[in-house]
């Protein structure tokens, strides 16, 4: 979910875009070109045509407005490689539009249980500046929010601005929250945060527009491919659960909260948790779960980061757990698959042995599992970006934010 401080109103997902139409000629026709570069990216005068359905000759009138109006320009011409070199062949490529980002930088800021990562990149660029620190435990709201204010004013200064110069940030959380209000809910791994509205209280110290989000979902955008517009992303850590990309927007439900798989019962007669309910999939199969599983047969003192390297040197104690834990994932999402019906599944989380490994039994249980027709349709796939996926998501949020509230501006002019 989203919350702006001294602004109304809930953007509906991140690839919702308002286009400049008042004041201008051939306003339909505007808005089906910056939809068609919107939804599938750099595209040539022909494919827009094509997908469109405009003639050529408003195509060539149209673009050459938005080029104009700052709204568009031109790319590489297609089949250029990354040094811009033309391939080789007969006649000349074909020029390729884009849309133009608004200037300026976003910053985003991932909060963990035990880690904050910031970034700064240009809107709609690459990060220029990353940071990360270690948290003994975000058991402190203002603690944990004075860590991420220290990295934003290192990252940006880094690059030559200050906070409060920054376009837009937006502040991950590994918590479900609350409806329209930014406020943390109940049942998760954050107790002291509950009912806390944290991007209110961050933007107060930065002095800009913070935008707060589940941690789950931001892996979800990060992950998201071009031209993907279903996916579901799962998060395995302290806790776990799912963002869900369908129609190419984050899917937060009524109350902000879709998603919660860890809180699917599993087990009726299993380990209560801290929901109030028993045997609920986050008590049975989150990362300090599995490592107290493994415990005993290793040694006392074994963490999540051991866990991972047992994995990678191939422990069949290790191997054990995440494949029992993967049989148990993925029977959840099997029914996840079969009612969503999405192209892709990404199994994340902070070490890619682990994630590798689930996503093999996840992708298992799933064929058992699934309804036949949608279980082969879905692409299961560990994640590509690891403990980045959510720091990629915030930016492009804070991207997608700045894009709209630009070009939303302009319409209203």
């Amino acid at each position: 979910m989203w919350t702006y401080p001294r602004q109304r109103g809930h953007p509906a997902g991140l690839c919702v875009t308002f286009y400049p139409v008042s004041g201008h000629k051939g306003g339909a026709g505007r808005r089906q070109l910056l939809a068609a570069l919107s939804d599938h990216g750099p595209a040539s005068r022909v494919e827009l045509g094509r997908r469109t359905g405009l003639s050529s000759s408003a195509v060539s009138a149209l673009t050459q407005d938005l080029i104009a109006d700052g709204l568009v320009e031109e790319a590489s011409p297609a089949g250029t490689d990354a040094d811009g070199r033309a391939p080789r062949g007969r006649g000349r490529p074909a020029h390729r539009l884009a849309l133009r980002p608004p200037a300026g930088v976003v910053v985003g800021a991932d909060v963990g249980n035990t880690h904050v990562r910031v970034a700064v990149a240009p809107v709609g660029g690459r990060p220029q500046a990353e940071r990360v620190a270690p948290l003994a435990g975000a058991d402190s709201l203002s603690e944990t929010l004075a860590v991420v204010e220290r990295l934003v004013g290192e990252v940006t200064a880094e690059v030559g601005t200050t906070p409060a110069r920054a376009r837009a940030v937006t502040l991950g959380l590994p918590a479900p929250l609350a409806g329209a209000t930014g406020a943390v809910a109940r049942n998760n791994i954050l107790p002291d945060w509950i009912g806390r509205r944290p991007g209110d209280e961050l933007a107060e110290r930065l002095g800009v527009e913070v935008a707060v989000e589940n941690d789950a979902n931001l892996g979800a955008l990060g992950e998201l491919g071009p031209g993907e517009d279903s996916l579901v992303y799962l998060k395995l850590s302290t806790g776990i659960g799912a963002g869900l990309v369908l129609g190419g927007r984050v899917f937060r439900g009524v109350g902000g909260t879709a998603g919660e798989i860890g809180h699917v019962q599993v087990d009726p007669h299993g380990a209560l948790c801290r929901c109030g309910l028993r045997g609920c999939l986050e008590s049975v199969v989150s990362l300090p779960r599995l490592v107290a599983a493994l415990a005993p047969v290793t040694r006392a003192d074994l963490t999540a980061l051991d866990l991972a390297h047992l994995v990678e040197e191939g422990d069949p104690g290790a191997a054990q757990v995440l494949a029992d834990a993967g049989r148990t994932v993925g029977r959840v999402l099997a029914g996840l698959v079969t009612v969503l019906n999405p192209r892709t599944l990404v199994v994340g989380g902070p070490w890619p042995a682990v994630s590798a490994a689930l996503a093999t039994h996840v992708d298992a249980a799933i064929s058992t599992w699934a309804q036949p027709s949608a279980s082969r349709q879905v692409d299961v796939r560990p994640s590509t970006l690891g403990e980045r996926a959510e720091i990629v998501g915030a930016l492009a949020l804070a991207s997608e934010l700045v894009t709209r509230r630009e070009r939303g501006s302009m319409a209203s002019g």
